[in-house]
């Protein structure tokens, strides 16, 4: 399948064409909500303030918050980004969008990554927005110590949807894979040093690159797990309490995201405290649906009150 602007889904030839039909209804369907979903929040934003910045020009703002969405691109195609959400030294407040590729990472069995790549670009095209193989340290390696890397498979998506949906097929075979390695670990050790003493030589690497079905070679999933918006501000170094110049060229260019370490003094931001108090089972957490609200109370920039119900 290879996924069009909106989200619509085109099959590939030979593919079944009912399925795809209904695959591309739902795949399309979904998109138009999550579309909805972000227009709706800026709507919310726009009446507390936080306009998305729209004219080309540069802005200095303290970054208060930060939270995932997703924006269309110049192709009219949904891809995940991060807003952030900034306050200015009079006051004044503004949001931005960044987009960036959500990905992960899986190791294979040794010398099979091309082999991998070349499957899985094939088996989730219109997911999988760009494969590529790099090294990374290994704790799990027992001289990682002394610096020794493993090839690790970076899969990068257009959407962190697409991301969930590669992860859960995936993630059934690492499991499988994983378990039937530990199992056959101390056989298999047994049996090449058997082999090679009678002169049979082995080569399981040339065995597992003829594997039919290329995912019973992937063995492990690394930072699958990371949020999306906490992987952006890791890689990008993007904290929120903190000064950024903020670049704005139009939808054509990424927005540019600059710290500026020479300002120290933080505006005075409004905030807004509140607690609720409820009922509940011993042991239990509250339940919406049977315990009731016991009190509530707030404080905003200092002052507050309380709600009580007798």
């Amino acid at each position: 399948m290879s996924l069009r602007s909106g989200g619509r889904r085109r099959a590939d030839p030979g593919a079944d064409g009912e399925a795809s039909r209904d695959d591309g209804a739902t795949s399309s369907v979904s998109a138009l909500k999550r579309l909805e979903r972000s227009q709706w929040t800026d709507k919310m934003d726009l009446r507390f303030g936080f306009e998305r910045l729209k004219e080309p020009g540069e802005k200095t703002g303290w970054l208060i918050n930060m939270h995932p969405t997703e924006i269309l691109d110049e192709d009219k195609r949904l891809g995940s980004a991060v807003d952030y959400y900034f306050i200015q030294d009079d006051g004044s407040r503004f949001k931005v969008a960044l987009p960036y590729k959500p990905y992960f990472y899986i190791a294979t069995r040794k010398g099979c990554e091309r082999e991998v790549s070349s499957f899985l670009s094939k088996k989730f095209q219109g997911k999988i927005a760009k494969v590529e193989t790099v090294p990374k340290e290994d704790l799990d390696l027992p001289n990682h110590l002394v610096g020794l890397k493993r090839n690790y498979i970076r899969l990068s998506f257009h959407t962190v949807e697409d991301l969930v949906k590669v992860r859960k097929e995936i993630s059934p075979a690492v499991k499988k894979n994983r378990e039937q390695d530990h199992a056959s670990d101390a056989y298999t050790a047994l049996l090449s040093s058997v082999l090679q003493r009678g002169g049979v030589i082995t080569d399981e690497e040339e065995t597992s690159k003829k594997i039919a079905d290329q995912l019973d070679n992937i063995v492990d999933m690394r930072e699958y797990d990371v949020p999306y918006h906490i992987r952006l501000s890791i890689d990008l170094k993007i904290h929120v309490a903190h000064w950024y110049n903020v670049r704005y060229r139009g939808n054509a260019f990424p927005v540019e995201i600059t710290r500026r370490d020479d300002l120290v003094e933080r505006p005075d931001p409004v905030v807004l405290a509140f607690d609720i108090e409820t009922t509940k089972l011993p042991l239990k957490f509250p339940d919406a649906e049977t315990d009731q609200i016991m009190m509530i109370s707030y404080m905003i920039d200092g002052q507050g009150d309380c709600f009580r119900r007798y």
